[in-house]
């Protein structure tokens, strides 16, 4: 056989089991992403912490980031909502699509790295750039916002290991986090 055609049949069988290979993939194959809870009960806290904490117009409650907060003070997904939590001033509470809408922007930031901390029920946080960025780790425009095992840092920790801080009477890190004010430097006696 000459050494041309038998390049050719080579090259055929490579070129087969290479379609073969790649149709074997179903087209509605999905990446499997271990990630927390998304429930409301489990993530609800903590994407109303995120949102009023880092969901401003003006930080992560805007389309043009990368990580997007959608909620009552911020972005909001109906454009009929204002961003506005008050009843009284025209506002309605965060609705449960805006947490999900929260949730897949999070788990979708680092998803190997997601799983990689879930799988390890949340003790090692700082490998996630949001964790790191937020206990100013690394440089973020907001500033250090987090310290590491206060009410904010719990709020998402807890999450992370599976099991978001809620007490029985309703108390959690996330809503004790809620308290601290909005912007970096501030303290609660001064908002």
């Amino acid at each position: 056989m000459k050494r041309s055609v038998w390049l050719a049949l080579v090259s055929v069988h490579a070129l087969v089991a290479a379609v073969a290979a790649c149709s074997a993939v179903p087209a509605d194959a999905r990446i499997g992403i271990l990630a927390p809870d998304d429930s409301e009960q489990g993530f609800g806290p903590v994407a109303d912490y995120l949102d009023h904490r880092c969901g401003s117009l003006d930080c992560h409650g805007q389309t043009s980031r990368n990580f997007r907060v959608w909620g009552c003070e911020g972005m909001r997904l109906s454009p009929t909502d204002v961003p506005q939590c008050s009843r009284n001033l025209g506002g309605t509470a965060t609705t449960p699509d805006e947490h999900q809408a929260t949730y897949r922007s999070l788990v979708a930031l680092e998803p190997a790295v997601m799983s990689a901390v879930v799988a390890g029920h949340g003790a090692h946080p700082e490998l996630l750039t949001f964790v790191r960025k937020a206990r100013g780790i690394e440089s973020h425009k907001g500033g250090s916002l987090i310290t590491p095992g206060d009410f904010q840092d719990r709020c998402i920790t807890s999450w992370l290991a599976g099991q978001t801080d809620l007490d029985e009477a309703g108390v959690s890190s996330c809503r004790s986090a809620i308290s601290f004010p909005t912007f970096p430097g501030l303290d609660a006696s001064t908002e």
